[in-house]
């Protein structure tokens, strides 16, 4: 049975449940429409197990095939964006010694405040630090929501392609609340990154994102996403808050969902842009018996070959091109090496 065969027949089962849930708003992407429906949900126990269904099939669908949604979002969400949003520009206005020394920079650029020449700065929330209270406070009410938010289109995935709701609980666990202190770094992957892209030089080349799911919430033009229903695929101006499928999803689904490439290009004016990545818990083993594979893989070891195979597109530009070049040159031994097992002589 295809994938999408597969998400039909799931979600025709849970029709009546959505019918309920939604009435006739089952299609509808309004934000009022979802903030109802939000309000109301708790009222009707006959609801699917795990979070009440958000998206309709064909949200599922896109997301399935393309790799990316275009999803409008909650009025309360945006206005915690929004609240988030001028406490970020003021932190930017602030000096960069200043900025640097709030939030420093560890662990490359996964961490803290980092500023990349000519082209943007942006920083990094992974734990509450304790710099900005307020700021962090807002981070912190951003990261609970949007969080919950990945997570329902998660389990929605997870009806429409016959994966346990359970799958998901060993990989977010310590990711939905930003966490209270650094040593969650060993473990937590997932981030709050925020950016200020300068006039005319903001730009990232074409990356997929490494996680699971990514919410990009922009204030002007300069993110694209990868079209694949055309032929060839054309690089389209997203429309409003998006979300990306990530690397370790498409994994887990043996490929079966597509990851979403996008890239940015240059905005005359500049602009903003708020990113949430909900990444995997690196705590003990993941059980692959749950996502069609068998056995248990050391969710470390995952995540560590699953970066290994990427450039760091917020990097420096010096910095992007010698991962680059060190990247073509593994994967040119790799690719000697298979070429030369294939004409080894056989043995009888």
């Amino acid at each position: 049975m295809s994938q999408v065969a597969k998400v039909r027949k799931a979600r025709k089962k849970l029709e009546y449940h959505l019918a309920r849930l939604r009435g006739d708003l089952l299609s509808s992407e309004a934000s009022g429409a979802l903030e109802i429906l939000m309000s109301v949900s708790d009222r009707f126990p006959a609801a699917p197990p795990g979070p009440p269904p958000l998206l309709s099939e064909g949200q599922v669908l896109q997301l399935l095939e393309q790799g990316f949604l275009f999803l409008p979002l909650l009025g309360s969400l945006q206005l915690k964006i929004r609240d988030l949003s001028k406490l970020i520009g003021q932190f930017f206005d602030r000096s960069e010694d200043r900025k640097k020394k709030l939030y420093p920079a560890t662990r490359g650029t996964e961490n803290g405040y980092y500023p990349v020449a000519g082209e943007k700065e942006y920083v990094t929330f992974r734990y509450r630090v304790g710099a900005l209270p307020e700021l962090e406070n807002q981070v912190a009410e951003v990261w609970k929501a949007i969080a919950t938010l990945l997570h329902r289109i998660l389990c929605d995935i997870a009806r429409g392609s016959e994966i346990p709701l359970s799958s998901w609980d060993q990989l977010l666990q310590d990711s939905l609340t930003l966490p209270e202190g650094a040593e969650s770094l060993e473990t937590s992957t997932t981030l709050l990154r925020l950016f200020r892209y300068y006039p005319d030089g903001g730009f990232a080349d074409k990356h997929n994102d490494i996680g699971l799911l990514t919410l990009c919430v922009g204030d002007g033009a300069g993110l694209q996403v990868l079209d694949n229903s055309t032929e060839p695929p054309q690089w389209k101006d997203v429309e409003g808050p998006t979300i990306l499928v990530g690397e370790m999803l498409r994994v887990l689904s043996h490929g079966m969902i597509r990851a979403g490439p996008h890239r940015v290009v240059a905005n005359e004016k500049g602009r903003t842009s708020t990113v949430f990545a909900l990444r995997p818990s690196l705590k003990g083993m993941i059980d692959l018996t749950q996502f069609g594979f068998e056995g248990e893989v050391d969710a470390k070891q995952l995540w560590g070959a699953i970066k290994g195979g990427k450039v760091n597109i917020n990097a420096t530009k010096d910095t992007r091109e010698r991962m680059q070049t060190n990247l073509d040159a593994k994967k040119g031994k790799e690719k000697a090496g298979t070429a030369e097992n294939e004409n080894e002589p056989k043995q009888a």
